[in-house]
């Protein structure tokens, strides 16, 4: 499920574009759940992928990224943050190990699993990409390969 979810995040963040691969009920079980979860919402879009469909939405003044699968079960909630919103471990450790790295894309990732964060790092010659579970450390992150699709 992280990984999903990871792989969901990193897409955002490179972005690229959803294309339908499902129709129909499929999006009618998610709108359903979406409007039960976030009541709240205004300006929403939505996409549908061969993996999940994705609500794109505001709320508080914040644009939130939810995903579900195909029965309506929210399989995580994406968000981007700043960095002074990291736990202060995991901005430590920023620090200390990719200091010659800015921060070009951060979100913070909640699901059933837990919280955890994906960050994309950046300097002249290299980008990383590092995920980690609640406050325990960044780990390199490689996004499964996919079959490319034509949009």
């Amino acid at each position: 499920m992280k990984k999903l979810i990871l792989s969901i995040a990193v897409v955002l963040a490179l972005g690229t574009s959803a294309f339908a691969g499902h129709t129909g009920n499929t999006k009618e079980l998610a709108v359903a759940s979406f409007q039960k979860d976030f009541h709240k919402a205004s300006d929403v879009s939505w996409a549908v992928t061969d993996n999940y469909v994705q609500a794109t939405f505001n709320m508080d003044k914040e644009t939130l990224y939810a995903y579900y699968d195909f029965q309506g079960n929210l399989i995580g909630l994406v968000h981007h943050i700043l960095t002074t919103s990291l736990p202060e471990t995991l901005r430590k450790d920023i620090k200390k190990h990719y200091g010659n790295y800015w921060v070009s894309e951060l979100f913070e990732v909640t699901s059933d699993a837990g919280v955890y964060y994906y960050v994309l790092l950046k300097n002249a010659d290299e980008t990383l990409a590092l995920s980690t579970e609640g406050t325990n450390g960044w780990h390199r992150y490689t996004m499964p390969k996919t079959k490319a699709s034509n949009l």
